[in-house]
């Protein structure tokens, strides 16, 4: 039977949110996958990019390097750093050994906690944001290299909280449920670190993502969200936006990277990939986001996706009736 998706929205109906329509599209799913203690002289380059990685430190102060950041930075008691899977992260006690890190073996003691160095100078966890790998650019070109949410950032007492509870959760060893306690701990810390990151994004951050903190094109970028079938255009949006038409799609490209009507389209496409896998026809999936013409709609979804609508639904239809189920990209530990 095909579960089917209704994607316009009564107006009236609180609005969407598309940091969580983003997440639930991409199958975000965060797993808490280890403890990291160090002390001494230490430090090594974490040089798996290929997922977003959460960390945090739970107790002591380290630096931290991100490829391409000009200076190390300190990591601190309470902090909270989101890598987006594209650069490697270097973590050391001295800034001045960053620039010689080694990639070395990780190693776990009788607790299973990873070691670095000698003493428990410092302590940090680590977790994975597993995504569903066909739709995980979506995310990725939407996040910065890295975040960094310290403990004294504005909307962080969440995630000291959300830090405080892991941390006991974690010492709860042999208590029922905990493995799923922990999971959905890890999603909150993530979803809350994201959330205090929108409230004081940096002007310079590369990815989208920031731009649903924007008090100005949130309005917007919600109407889009919960009514992507509407036939929306650069007017309507700048009315929606409380703007004139020049200075929404001005302000709209320098702070998203691309147009109004681009990031529309892409998410449109998007919502129509996740339809044609669920079993849509072609004139389903187009009907779905608004178009009337099934050429028009496969010239942009081959334009936005790279494969035709056409190819990508029969490649679908083989698998499932296969039986087979694909499984999301997946890391066993950030460290």
């Amino acid at each position: 039977m095909l579960e089917r998706t209704c994607f316009a929205r009564n107006s009236s109906e609180i609005m969407s949110d598309p940091l969580s329509d983003v997440l639930e599209l991409v199958s975000a799913r965060c797993s808490l996958s280890g403890q990291l203690v160090a002390g001494g002289d230490w430090t090594r380059r974490f040089a798996n990019v290929d997922a977003i990685k959460i960390l945090a430190v739970t107790h002591g102060a380290c630096w931290y390097s991100v490829d391409g950041m000009p200076q190390p930075k300190p990591f601190e008691a309470g902090d909270v750093l989101v890598t987006n899977g594209k650069c490697g992260l270097v973590l050391a006690n001295d800034p001045t050994l960053i620039a010689h890190a080694p990639s070395t073996p990780r190693v776990k003691d009788e607790h299973g906690v990873y070691r670095l160095g000698h003493g428990n100078d410092i302590a940090l966890l680590g977790g994975i944001v597993e995504v569903d790998d066909r739709r995980s650019t979506l995310l990725l070109d939407a996040l910065p290299p890295f975040i960094h949410i310290g403990s004294d950032a504005p909307d962080a007492a969440e995630v000291a909280w959300l830090l405080r509870r892991i941390d006991e959760e974690m010492r709860a060893v042999g208590k029922a449920g905990q493995a799923i306690i922990l999971g959905h701990l890890t999603q909150l810390l993530f979803v809350h670190t994201l959330r205090a990151y929108l409230a004081c994004a940096p002007e310079a951050d590369v990815g989208w993502i920031k731009g649903l903190g924007d008090r100005r094109l949130a309005p917007a970028l919600a109407r889009m969200h919960a009514e992507p079938a509407h036939p929306w255009n650069l007017e309507d949006l700048a009315q929606v936006a409380g703007m004139s038409r020049t200075a929404f799609a001005v302000r709209f490209r320098n702070v998203m990277g691309l147009p109004p009507l681009s990031y529309l389209t892409t998410w449109r496409m998007f919502l129509a990939e996740r339809e044609l896998r669920g079993g849509a026809s072609i004139a389903e999936a187009a009907e779905a986001i608004g178009y009337t013409s099934e050429s028009a709609f496969s010239n942009a979804f081959k334009r936005t996706l790279g494969a035709a609508p056409g190819r990508l639904r029969k490649a679908s239809a083989k698998k499932r009736m296969a039986a087979t189920q694909h499984s999301p990209n997946s890391a066993t530990s950030p460290f």
